[in-house]
């Protein structure tokens, strides 16, 4: 009978563990990572620390209660099916929530709970109680290292369990007790098992999701329930243009072989791919700076309504938009794929009595320019049917990073800086992008790592959106951990990133061993943007040439010193861009700085060329 009693009591408590653990480490994340609600991203770290203290109290009195009932632990489960809850959740706050503060709170209620219920409160239970707080300590210095690897997870899980459980073994004396230890520690790996595995799968889940809301967008986007409105949208810029005697005109623009590129990868991608061509055309329209409304028609057409612009400015606005989608490499099924599109414009004329009138003529034009080849631009504005150029060839030029510490500057590595070449006079200069496909930018590594085979740290620039993108850091990660990877490859942001997002794609670089600078600190980037993500990279870059147009010298030279200070006391990189005078050097060693990059040392160059 008292054998059943325990088994029953064992599997209830484990599943009402494992429950309550799951419940709790989801409201940790999206209290931490998730949730956009104001009030709640304020006071983050208030909640956390509120929850956590509720949780303990509710813990100590449930375990309390089983003290009174059954204080040798003999039938009933209560006590290690929450001791067991608490050493999980210390474990998730420390190390997830990277919450010092936090977890220290807990570790002085864990003693406080010791003080009142350990019996006698001996040396031996102090003892275990200190080993324990180091147990805590170590999992808090290496948390990024328990973050990235599945294996050192479990490890640092099961090292806090067994001196938590030691701990609570040791503060009442008891005679040994197999069955005690056996369902103790069983219990214990199922739970922290269960947490570890959960706590994965909404992190991949969180990441697969961001990957699809664009899609989903785009569906919806391309719903008929939402395309009625287009007509009334463009009647509406029609009316208002009549009105005010104002040009408008009507583009219609649609993605050359777009069926063969369905077939031939399928309708997904089709949507993933139509999904950035309308990102490119906005954000040309964007950093156009004209008055226009972008509108899908149906399949691969877009329609595009520009108001106030002459039919030239119209012309050249809707060549850029055509030159963008040429230049933008498409990945699909881990390969570049590049997609061009045909336009037609047309311009409100006195004669139009309806938006159709306008359209019915644009869209004629869009006939004509595919009639003519693809890839070009035909109707008001435009001399001529026109070829939209085709891309500029692009490529990696390196700029050295020197190592000064030893006797005399040696290479420590290098920056790669894309750039293009101008067909007209054969010169290589700033491209009108840089945020080229993961593919690309792989291929390009690739080609340097050829042509420079000494070169063992290379440093390359992304974008906040290619940062954030799991796609191209899982990409990313693969190519470096390849044979024919990169030995170090160091990524460069300039646009510091919230703590959610870094905390979840730095996971991912860091298992291949990526390492992660944020670039023009001192100048672009502040302190405070910086400060709350310093646990999560390795490195930052101080860009003197930033700064030389608008501040003097000392100035200059008191912000290198406050961010050297900085790198050095959170034990990351630090490198001195832009160091171009021996006044640079002198006063950057006098700091102890290490690295340098910048015209001292040499400009950009084609790898294994001096020059090009």
């Amino acid at each position: 009978m008292l054998s059943g009693a325990i088994f029953e009591s064992y599997i209830t408590t484990l599943f009402l563990g494992v429950f309550l653990a799951v419940g709790m480490t989801s409201l940790l994340y999206w209290v931490n990572d998730r949730t956009v609600s104001p009030f709640i991203v304020r006071h983050r770290k208030g909640i956390i620390r509120l929850a956590a203290l509720v949780y303990l109290a509710v813990l100590y009195e449930i375990q309390a209660m089983q003290y009174r009932l059954d204080p040798q632990m003999s039938v009933f489960g209560w006590h290690w099916a929450f001791l067991n809850l608490m050493l999980v959740s210390l474990y998730v706050i420390i190390v997830d929530m990277g919450d010092w503060f936090t977890a220290t709170l807990q570790g002085i209620c864990c003693g406080i709970y010791l003080w009142f219920y350990a019996d006698p409160f001996s040396p031996v239970v102090i003892v275990t109680f200190v080993i324990w707080l180091a147990v805590l300590t170590g999992l808090y210095l290496t948390r990024e290292r328990l973050m990235n690897s599945r294996l050192a997870s479990y490890v640092g899980m099961l090292i806090l369990g067994l001196s938590g459980i030691i701990g609570i073994y040791v503060s009442r004396p008891r005679t040994f007790d197999a069955w005690w230890w056996v369902r103790e520690l069983t219990s214990f790996v199922i739970l922290g098992i269960a947490v570890t595995e959960y706590r994965r799968t909404i992190q991949q889940t969180d990441a697969k999701t961001a990957e699809l809301q664009s899609v989903a967008a785009y569906q919806r986007l391309a719903h008929s329930d939402v395309f009625t409105d287009d007509p009334r949208m463009l009647t509406q810029m029609f009316t208002s243009a009549r009105a005010n005697r104002e040009p408008l005109a009507v583009v219609t623009l649609d993605v050359d072989h777009f069926s063969a590129f369905n077939q031939r990868y399928g309708y997904l991608a089709g949507n993933i791919a139509l999904v950035d061509v309308a990102d490119v055309l906005q954000e040309t329209l964007t950093q156009g700076n004209v008055n226009a409304r972008l509108f899908r028609s149906e399949g691969e057409e877009f329609s595009i309504g520009i108001a106030g612009e002459t039919a030239e400015q119209v012309a050249e606005t809707v060549k850029t938009c055509l030159e963008r989608i040429h230049q933008k490499q498409f990945a699909v099924g881990g390969e570049p794929v590049v997609l061009t599109a045909s336009a037609g414009i047309a311009m409100l004329e006195q004669a139009d009595e309806t938006i159709d009138d306008v359209y019915k003529r644009a869209d004629d034009q869009l006939q004509l320019s595919k009639k003519y080849g693809r890839n070009k631009v035909s109707g008001s504005g435009v001399p001529e049917t026109i070829a939209v150029a085709a891309p500029k060839p692009l490529a990696f030029f390196e700029q050295e990073i020197i190592d000064g510490t030893p006797a005399g500057n040696t290479k420590w590595g290098a920056e790669l800086l894309l750039r293009a070449k101008n067909p007209r006079n054969q010169q290589w200069e700033l491209p009108e992008r840089f945020d080229i496909s993961v593919e690309q930018q792989i291929s390009f590594i690739t080609e340097v790592l050829i042509r420079d085979r000494a070169l063992k740290r290379m440093t390359i620039n992304l974008t906040l959106a290619q940062f954030s993108n799991s796609n191209t850091a899982n990409s990313l990660a693969g190519f470096t951990t390849a044979a024919y990877g990169p030995e170090t490859l160091i990524i460069e942001i300039t646009t510091v990133p919230d703590l959610s997002t870094i905390r979840r794609v730095t996971a991912l670089y860091r298992s291949a061993g990526v390492k992660i600078y944020i670039d023009d600190v001192g100048s672009d980037n502040s302190y405070e943007l910086v400060r709350n993500i310093l646990p999560y990279i390795d490195g930052v870059k101080f860009a003197i040439q930033n700064l030389r147009p608008k501040e003097a010298d000392e100035r200059i030279q008191e912000r290198i010193a406050f961010w050297a200070e900085i790198a050095e006391n959170a034990g990351i990189d630090f490198i001195l861009e832009g160091v171009e005078t021996n006044e640079d050097m002198a006063f950057a060693q006098g700091l102890g700085v290490s690295h340098y990059q910048g015209f001292y040392f040499g400009k950009p160059v084609l790898p294994g060329r001096d020059d090009d």
